[in-house]
């Protein structure tokens, strides 16, 4: 006698069925997942507002809210002249590299003293890798003022752990320092970076904010 094996029905489209909704829970679960606390996090936008302790902030992906603590660290960016660069300085530019094998930087701002230290080194562009340009944060070890191609411009020799380059900095760059500030700095429409953490809650929590100087 011969046996037939029975089959579900419609077999092959319910398996399917039950894959992709498998699939769809375990995707919501993965975009609803928030931030481990202590996670490193970093907003940048413009100030909606600021309540008591919380900071509003208009990112490239839609609104950001940050809290501040009594620890959080306020910078404002103020211009300064390219003549006020000098030896012992801490600073960050981005440059790209010439045929001579020295730098022509785009943006030089100065470090307040205590951020000595920060990211120091001298990498590709992290927010556009592929566009050649560098970011170096080093120390200025000498400055020399030079002509190149009809315009006055200067030159520094920055130094950082296992390396040094050479910079030019034309005279009509933006150039600015980094100094200690408060939270009147942050108005409606300032520009600013923020370094935050995750908390245990999913609240963000700002270590630091610079507020970025206008653009000229």
């Amino acid at each position: 006698m011969k046996y037939s094996r029975w089959k579900w029905p419609f077999g092959g489209v319910w398996l399917g069925l039950i894959f992709a909704l498998s699939f769809l829970a375990w995707a919501f679960r993965a975009t609803t997942q928030v931030e481990r606390p202590g996670t490193p996090v970093s907003v940048r936008g413009k100030v909606l507002s600021l309540k008591n302790s919380e900071l509003m902030v208009a990112g490239p992906s839609g609104e950001v809210k940050v809290s501040l603590a009594d620890k959080t660290v306020i910078r404002g960016e103020v211009a300064i002249k390219l003549s006020e660069i000098a030896p012992g300085m801490y600073l960050g530019t981005t440059a790209t590299k010439q045929a001579d094998g020295s730098f022509l930087a785009s943006e030089v701002h100065v470090f307040s003293e205590d951020q000595r230290g920060t990211g120091e080194g001298h990498r590709p562009l992290g927010s556009a890798p592929q566009s050649g340009a560098t970011m170096t944060n080093a120390n200025v070890e000498r400055v020399e003022d030079v002509l190149v191609r009809e315009v006055k411009g200067r030159l520094l020799k920055l130094k950082y752990k296992g390396g040094e380059v050479n910079v030019l900095v034309p005279p009509d760059i933006p150039v600015v320092k980094r100094v200690r500030g408060d939270r009147s700095l942050l108005k409606p429409g300032a520009e600013v970076s923020v370094t935050a953490t995750a908390g245990t809650d999913g609240a963000t929590t700002a270590a630091q904010i610079t507020v970025r100087a206008p653009a000229r």
